[in-house]
């Protein structure tokens, strides 16, 4: 079970990441021979535990980093571990204390001077901090509301700052003393052994056309915004010269001792920044960090010669046993989902179009544009009937539910080639065949009208390895792919199955 945070069609590129991150993941498991199914968490844990409950899973393989409470995001994530906890499941990465210290930088800082582990002086309203300072959000990450005005130049100008940003967001907010210097983060592995194995670091380095005067900070727009000026400019690099080990060395252990003091497990990212006598100061510490392919903990594990679905392998292997039982099995063939009593259904009906957007919607993958595509082509075969191009086959339950769908219709100016536009089946659904039987259903019905071959487009994006996983088992190959084409990075595939 792949258990993440429910996200919003419409959500800003840092909660849509989670999606990418729940593909990639999926594929490697599924190449690792774990035979996979997604459930998306909101803050109705009861019906996260309900739905865990009724089938049970071998392993949870955890990515949930935010429960949005009113404008806070982060600060309940931790009670998806605790649920995980209580139900007595295995799951990979860090338990629920862990993930609630590590949430709350405050509460980090203070367990960090605690044990004598080098941290920047803070102010969460009265005192002083010699400036500069950085003013940051307690309990959010992802560079949540950082930019060029969050370093001030001094407490004061941080109180008046922390005010603001409290008006404008909510939450709890502190300053710490920024560290004008070179900036890392090193990412570890559980060992197997209560220790870690901290893989290479990583250097944020700041291009020389970065603008003059502006912080050398990953603030939101760097991080997020591809049509920010400076986003191209903030890059990562393994690029460390030999006279970098001494301090890379130091850095490691810094990193094996928060790993105690913090109580982590499985894998987790500590930032740090280098002041200018050379001095590694820890500034958070991330025990949920993205997973996404070439990102962060994933890019650094590359660097180690851990390719992704090794990396997988291994977190897996460093999962949670439930208290008091036996570690996760390995993976094995799991029984298919118990059949589900539906009917088919080719005929629209008024309602139809809202209920295909609720479906698509459900998934978390499809965006607010493609969701309304989907109900528009639903729209167009119930105006024209016949005479629409769009052909519908539906899954629906004895209660009234759509399980699934596909549309499809014969290719403009072409003599006997079809389109498979949409496939989709309901989460809750997968597992019990129903996208196989649609797709085979519709293949029948359009070799029946004559068609020799249907087409299906879809992205390359991670979030989208389940989908081609699905169309390579299902008959199709690839025949052609567009770079770019739907953004920077994410390519159109072009797939075809022979009908003949």
């Amino acid at each position: 079970m792949i258990l993440h945070q429910a996200v919003p069609p419409d959500a800003p590129p840092d909660e849509q990441d989670v999606l990418e991150q729940v593909g990639a993941v999926e594929a490697a498991l599924i190449e690792a021979g774990w035979r996979t199914r997604r459930l998306a968490a909101t803050l109705d844990l009861a019906a996260v535990a309900r739905a865990l409950a009724a089938d049970p899973p071998d392993l949870v393989a955890n990515l949930v980093e935010s429960l949005p409470v009113g404008r806070a995001m982060g600060v309940m994530a931790p009670a998806a571990a605790a649920l995980l906890e209580a139900l007595g499941l295995p799951f990979t990465g860090n338990g629920s204390a862990a993930l609630a210290l590590t949430a709350d930088k405050l509460a980090t800082k203070r367990v960090l001077r605690a044990a004598a582990i080098p941290t920047p002086d803070w102010i969460e309203g009265e005192g002083e901090v010699r400036g500069p300072l950085i003013v940051k959000h307690a309990t959010e990450h992802a560079s949540f509301a950082l930019g060029p005005d969050s370093v001030v130049a001094d407490a004061a100008a941080a109180r008046a700052l922390i005010a603001a940003r409290r008006a404008q967001h909510g939450g709890r907010w502190f300053a710490e003393a920024f560290i004008d210097g070179r900036e890392f983060n090193l990412s570890a592995l559980d060992d197997g052994a209560g220790g870690c194995l901290v893989l290479p670091a990583a250097e944020q380095v700041f291009d020389p056309r970065w603008p003059e005067g502006r912080p050398r900070i990953v603030d939101w727009a760097s991080k997020w915004d591809p049509a920010d000026p400076i986003y191209p400019y903030a890059m990562r690099s393994f690029a460390l010269g030999e006279d970098d080990a001494p301090l890379v060395a130091r850095m490691a252990a810094l990193v094996q001792r928060v790993w105690q003091v913090c109580g982590l497990a499985g894998y987790a990212r500590v930032d740090l920044r280098v002041d200018r006598s050379g001095t590694p100061w820890v500034l958070e510490v991330n025990a949920n960090p993205c997973l996404t392919p070439g990102m962060g903990l994933a890019a650094t594990a590359e660097q180690a010669g851990l390719g992704f679905r090794t990396l997988m392998e291994r977190i897996v292997a460093a999962a949670r046993p439930c208290p008091g039982g036996p570690s996760p099995a390995p993976p094995h063939p799991r029984p298919r989902r118990a059949a589900v009593a539906f009917a088919w259904r080719s005929a629209l009906e008024p309602a139809d179009p809202q209920r295909i957007a609720a479906l698509c919607a459900a998934t978390g993958v499809f965006t607010a544009a493609e969701i309304a595509v989907a109900r528009e082509l639903a729209e167009d075969r119930l105006v024209h009937g016949a005479a629409s191009s769009y052909r519908f086959l539906l899954a629906v339950s004895d209660a009234g539910e759509l399980l699934g769908y596909a549309c499809y219709g014969p290719t403009p100016c072409t003599e006997s080639a079809w389109d498979l536009y949409w496939i989709v089946v309901h989460p809750g659904a997968q597992g019990a065949g129903i996208g196989r039987s649609l797709l085979e259903r519709v293949a029948a019905a359009v070799r029946a009208e004559g068609g020799t071959a249907l087409y299906a487009e879809t992205a390359g994006k991670p979030a989208y390895a389940p989908t081609r996983s699905f169309y390579a088992r299902s008959g199709f190959a690839a025949v052609a792919t567009v770079p770019d084409f739907y953004a920077p990075g994410d390519a159109k595939l072009i797939l075809r199955r022979g009908l003949d």
